[in-house]
């Protein structure tokens, strides 16, 4: 029988895990390294993270109720699938609270955190001018939330997670040498407005880039939806395994 110092052991090891299983399909998602609709398999997600069973379902299970992702009763656990509603729906929220907190962010960011942002700017462009795109999702994250961050606002950056974690899969839509690149300039316009302490500035260049992506996005998924049933996208057809990481 275990004694308690080794049942307390057993727990924190636990604890440790889930946050580290949660955190890692937290960063997955928003990195749009996860497909629309994959279903996500307990046990490959179990020996990618090297751990039992139980820390991967309470991953899932925060994920589901974030509504990240969804508990289908014949399937288990799927993202969610990029309907026309859906992504309208997320992009007018994303608009409307990612543009405050960069309008927040013009007057309150730091020296320091300008320079943070020209940096991963400069990074993403050489990552588009190398055509080397492994990095330049992940990048584009960090460049957003170093701004938000900015804003000061534990509570906004906590909504945006949230809604980042939604949107992330559909990125998969735009991961295309054609569409790597398109916000940079954007990126550019957000810096300049920051620097200058223009928040609405700020908010306008955040909103285009949203919407650019939005665009495209909306185009494929309208595309998908007008496809009968059994024709899905060829990136809904990729290897889920190979995704799930």
């Amino acid at each position: 029988m275990l004694d308690r110092k080794d049942a307390s052991a057993g727990s924190a090891a636990q604890k440790t895990a889930h946050v580290r299983v949660h955190t890692g399909l937290k960063e997955a998602l928003m990195n749009g390294d996860f497909l629309p609709g994959q279903r996500l398999v307990v046990r490959q997600l179990a020996e990618q993270y090297r751990t039992s069973a139980m820390p991967v379902r309470e991953a899932l299970r925060q994920l589901v109720s974030d509504e990240a992702m969804f508990d289908h009763p014949n399937r288990g656990v799927i993202v969610p699938e990029a309907t026309v509603a859906r992504i309208s729906d997320l992009v007018r929220v994303r608009c409307s609270v990612e543009g405050t907190a960069a309008e927040w962010a013009a007057t309150t960011i730091t020296p320091e955190e300008l320079d943070e942002l020209a940096k991963l700017n400069g990074l993403m462009r050489e990552c588009v001018e190398s055509n080397v795109m492994a990095s330049y999702l992940g990048l584009n994250r960090r460049f957003h939330f170093t701004m938000y961050h900015a804003a000061r606002s534990p509570l906004i950056q906590q909504i945006i997670e949230k809604l980042w974690l939604q949107a992330g899969p559909f990125l998969n839509i735009v991961r295309s040498d054609v569409t790597y690149g398109l916000g940079l300039d954007h990126h550019d316009e957000m810096l300049a407005a920051l620097r200058r302490a223009d928040g609405a500035a700020a908010r306008k260049a955040l909103v285009a880039d949203l919407r650019e992506a939005a665009d495209i996005i909306l185009r494929a998924a309208a595309a998908a939806e007008a496809q009968p049933a059994r024709k899905r996208p060829a990136s809904a057809r990729r290897d889920p395994k190979a995704q799930a990481r």
